[in-house]
Formats: C-alpha cells, sequence, structure tokens
C-alpha cells in the first residue's frame, strides 16, 4: 500500500508491503526490509540490515511527530491545503530553523547560546520525554538567532525552543 506525507515542505511517497514479522519498504530508488516490534503505543524497534533502531513517535490528526537517532521529523498527511502548503505558506521550507520538541517533555539542557554558530547534527538541546533523555540535532549549518527556552522549562510540540538562521 502506498502512503504519501509531507517532511520539511516536500511530498514524499513510500510502498509498505507485509512480509513475514515485517515490511518490504521502497522509497523511491530504494528498496530495504525492516522488521518492526512495538515496544509501547509511541515506540518502536526497527530493524534495518542488521542494524536496531528505536523509533519514538506522536500523533494528532493528520500531523505525525517521529524521533529516531537524535533526528526529529514532523510528518504531515496530505490534505486538502496540500498545495499551499508545499508553497511555503504557513510552515514548510521554514520550518527546518525553529527547533521544537519532538514530543511533549522538560528541558534538561541547552547546548547553545545565541549568536554561537553551529555545525550540521551538533547537539542543540536535550529534552527529557517519556523518561528518555532526547538529543535534539541541528539539522543545517547556521547560527542561533534566539534561544527561547531554559532548563527546566515544559515544552510541547508547538514549543519554539531555538531559532536558527541559516549560515551564508
Amino acid at each position: 500500500m502506498d502512503y504519501q506525507f509531507q517532511m520539511s515542505g516536500n511530498l514524499h511517497t513510500i510502498a509498505l508491503e507485509a512480509r513475514g514479522e515485517g515490511y518490504l519498504v521502497t522509497a523511491g530508488d530504494t528498496t530495504f526490509v525492516a522488521e518492526v516490534c512495538p515496544l509501547s503505543p509511541n515506540a518502536l524497534s526497527v530493524l534495518i540490515d542488521g542494524r536496531s533502531y528505536t523509533v519514538y513517535t506522536a500523533g494528532d490528526g493528520n500531523r505525525h511527530l517521529v524521533f529516531c537517532e537524535g533526528q526529529h521529523f514532523e510528518l504531515i498527511e496530505p490534505s486538502e491545503d496540500s498545495d499551499r502548503f508545499l508553497a511555503g505558506e504557513g510552515g514548510g521550507a521554514g520550518d527546518e530553523l525553529m527547533i521544537k520538541a519532538p514530543m511533549p517533555g522538560k528541558i534538561i539542557k541547552i547546548s547553545v547560546s545565541e549568536n554561537e554558530e553551529v555545525r550540521k547534527n551538533q547537539t542543540l538541546v536535550i529534552v527529557e520525554a517519556m523518561k528518555m533523555e532526547n538529543e535534539i540535532k541541528s539539522t543545517i549549518e547556521g547560527v542561533v538567532k534566539r534561544v527561547s527556552a531554559s532548563p527546566g522549562d515544559l515544552v510541547d510540540t508547538d514549543t519554539p525552543i531555538i531559532e536558527l538562521t541559516k549560515k551564508e
């Protein structure tokens, strides 16, 4: 079965086909087998090519947050507003610059300060959620424009924590 979702302002399609205890996943030109084992209502263990990943999810309507290996992604199921979304109105491309929690939690540590240069995959903040400490890393080379939260603050998925600007 084919599924479509929006991520970082782009429309993606993946095909899933049940195979034994897992799924045959096709995304573009890439195909692989993923074995999936539920750990809790919001956590999965996924085995791909002999490597295990713990994936945390949270959803609200057509919006899903996925957290894996220090990275977080917002997946949005297409709707009637898809064309407007993909054109960049109201979300999309600018969202990669606004760092938010992958799920509701508590700020444990902020590892950067305003005007600091950051590199891709650098840890920006640690959020405790579901009794796990989750490192949120930069997806770009950039500069910290604003830090909007402090250690101890409670945040949800809509709360901006850090705002980045792209490095020129």
